[in-house]
């Protein structure tokens, strides 16, 4: 590990951010609001130089609120220019999709090996710091790649439009094409423990008690979206069974995975008889594992996740502070405070981050993480405010046909995902595995972010939810016990 921590943020000075003020100024929305912590903030900044080193691609991210659940900026031109960048590659070297792909299932390999080498148990400063060290080397390598991985949507539409060119049969059957040839090349992990679930169902007393905890002990982690974040109960699980000892609720979940299974067969299939050249074909199995190792990736980084409690379990002993007030300092706050035997910075600081928020600002020509007054002072000049304008109607990408109309339910915060109430519209910023039982009982789902290689893109087709994804601002227009038309035909979603 070559790593360097002497990138120094800045002080808060307008004439500092004159360089980037320009393009911080457009191409900025507002992309999703989830729970932040600097610690991977501050990860983020580190693989941003890595991204400039290697594709040349400047990167702007930007997070700034008083509370937890913070709204969060970004540059939407990347993947436009990622997109058009990795086809340009591709045209000149026939092995950067496949390299790319092998990269990321290194990743994978990265992810499962941390996992295992990190002992349960309180750790030496000195081994801590090592550690630190090793999660800052993951997390560089991962997201060099991981911050560009939505240009493969850009991708995936350009390979559309290069079909239709050069198709030769009928619309009917282009149709059908372009609709079933996209599924994930594999099942992540979060869809086998759905499979692996239901064959418990066959089970009963010791037999169904031991494998229970099994499954639990495998699969608890998908709830570690950040470090700090509780497992999941085994009573989660129990209470999943419950509702498939319902023999028609068993016969549902079983035709809708056995459908899901036929779909992804039933797109190698469709890959393998087509006439399509093979630098579109190419093109196409690059998205499909996208699909996947996006999903498997993040199922795998709360794996990490996982593994990195008891570091930080330690840490809190150590500089006497809550673990998510250690989760509020940067990795060169944690390590200096290891070397010096003492906190780094002042206490104070690291509280008024943890209780009052913070802004933090990664640019080409300067990063910057500010508290107290200086967080609106920060938003203030990167994010130019806007009238509100009254919208009735807002459109987003389709992941699952259907239409419904109902009450909405905003849930900013997965750990309230169990707020929904059977048959309402969840709407979100974005899914993740503590979803899927509200995802389950919904009738339907909007989300804030994503595409075609989104979780939630991925579950509303195996759980048949009408879902309409990349909305950008439905959590800030609609209101829980709004009525809303969730049309998952055409991508709009109209506000009663």
């Amino acid at each position: 590990m070559n790593i360097r921590l002497t990138q120094p943020f800045l002080v808060l000075k307008k004439d500092l951010l004159e360089k980037d003020l320009p393009l911080l100024k457009i191409n900025k929305f507002k992309r999703f609001i989830r729970r932040r912590i600097p610690f991977f903030m501050d990860g983020y900044r580190y693989a941003s130089h890595a991204v400039k080193k290697r594709w040349n691609l400047n990167t702007y991210f930007f997070e700034s609120g008083h509370d937890q659940v913070k709204p969060v900026w970004l540059d939407d031109t990347i993947n436009e220019k990622a997109g058009k960048l990795w086809l340009e590659i591709m045209e000149k070297n026939n092995n950067f999709a496949k390299d790319i792909v092998n990269e990321l299932k290194d990743i994978l390999k990265l992810e499962k090996k941390i996992a295992k080498s990190i002992p349960n148990k309180e750790l030496k400063p000195k081994e801590i710091e090592r550690y630190i060290l090793v999660h800052l080397d993951w997390w560089i390598k991962f997201f060099e790649v991981a911050w560009l991985w939505f240009c493969v949507e850009n991708i995936k539409d350009k390979t559309d439009e290069e079909i239709k060119n050069i198709w030769n049969e009928s619309k009917e059957k282009l149709d059908h094409f372009l609709n079933a040839v996209y599924r994930p090349m594999k099942f992540p992990m979060s869809s086998i423990e759905q499979r692996d679930l239901l064959k418990l169902c066959k089970l009963n007393g010791l037999f169904l008690e031991v494998a229970l905890k099994k499954h639990w002990n495998k699969y608890k982690h998908l709830s570690l979206h950040n470090i700090d974040d509780e497992f999941f109960d085994i009573s989660y699980y129990k209470g999943r069974l419950k509702v498939l000892e319902n023999n028609e609720e068993y016969k549902k979940k079983k035709e809708i995975l056995d459908k899901a299974d036929q779909e992804l067969k039933e797109a190698n299939n469709l890959l393998k008889k087509s006439k399509l050249p093979i630098s579109i074909k190419n093109k196409i199995n690059l998205v499909r594992w996208f699909m996947y190792l996006r999903t498997e990736t993040i199922d795998h980084f709360m794996l990490v996740n996982k593994a990195y409690k008891p570091i930080f379990s330690s840490l809190s002993k150590i500089f006497n502070l809550p673990i998510d007030a250690v989760l509020h300092m940067t990795y060169k706050e944690i390590i200096d405070s290891l070397k010096e035997d003492r906190l780094a910075i002042s206490r104070e600081l690291i509280m008024d981050r943890t209780k009052n928020g913070y802004a933090y600002l990664i640019a080409p020509h300067g990063s910057f993480l500010v508290t107290g007054e200086e967080v609106d002072e920060l938003q203030d000049i990167v994010i130019p405010k806007e009238e509100k304008k009254e919208i009735k109607e807002l459109k987003g990408q389709v992941a699952f046909k259907g239409k419904v109309r109902g009450i909405a339910r905003v849930i900013l915060d997965r750990r309230d995902a169990n707020e929904l109430k059977e048959g309402e519209i969840l709407v979100t910023t974005m899914t993740s595995p503590e979803f899927v039982p509200a995802m389950k009982i919904s009738s339907g789902v909007i989300t804030n972010e994503g595409g075609i290689l989104c979780h939630a893109a991925i579950m509303s087709r195996e759980l048949r939810k009408p879902c309409v994804i990349g909305t950008k601002i439905a959590t800030d227009l609609i209101k829980t016990g709004q009525e809303i038309i969730l049309d998952a035909n055409s991508g709009i979603i109209t506000l009663l």
